[in-house]
């Protein structure tokens, strides 16, 4: 799992809405990896999930997944993933 400062974590926020986000923890993780191979994640651009990442930032109510790939947040609003029921 992540390691985050808490500081570093109340400063971070969903850079579309502007709403704080949440560090997953292993459990939501899981849950998004599971989404993913049940067809029920997106990226925003359609472009490709990637295989393997170290952590996700949620946000817009656990609809939203902001992935940490290679020790490096993705902030980047077409390569979010959209999470759908």
């Amino acid at each position: 799992m992540l390691e985050l400062s808490p500081d570093l974590l109340a400063i971070l926020a969903d850079p579309e809405t502007h709403q704080p986000v949440t560090l997953a923890t292993d459990a939501e993780i899981e849950g998004l990896k599971e989404a993913i191979r049940a067809g029920r994640a997106r990226r925003k651009d359609g472009g490709a999930i990637p295989d393997q990442f170290d952590g996700a930032f949620l946000s817009q109510g656990g609809k939203v997944a902001y992935l940490v790939v290679d020790g490096i947040p993705n902030f980047l609003i077409d390569e979010r993933l959209e999470l759908h029921p």
